[in-house]
């Protein structure tokens, strides 16, 4: 393995720990959140400074999915689109488990 590259990191608890926090101040949950991370970058991954830039689902690898999360204008962690879940959201092949904030998909692939 060469020098500087990291491998088989895996942010889920992170990604778990913001969908938790939806609905508090911002400032408190990126404090609680860096303080436990290596880099701040994987944050950025789920959580948009505002709803325009937003995404409404984040793709992370292969086959996890997790809900796209944005700060409103009252500095509160909010989700963009609370709509989607595992129900409403299509694996994109059959030999993979997709999940969507770590639920299977209910819906199976269609060739």
């Amino acid at each position: 393995m060469r020098k500087g590259i990291q491998r088989g990191l895996d942010y889920t608890p992170l990604f778990k720990f913001l969908l938790a926090k939806v609905g508090c101040p911002w400032s408190e949950v990126h404090s609680e959140a860096v303080s436990r991370l290596d880099k701040k970058d994987p944050i950025n991954w789920l959580v948009a400074m505002d709803y325009e830039s937003a995404e409404e689902v984040i793709r992370v690898g292969e086959s996890s999915y997790f809900s796209g999360l944005y700060v409103d204008e009252k500095r509160i962690l909010r989700i963009v689109n609370p709509d989607i879940d595992e129900n409403t959201l299509g694996p994109l092949c059959k030999c993979c488990t997709h999940t969507f904030n770590g639920t299977p998909f209910t819906q199976k692939y269609n060739e």
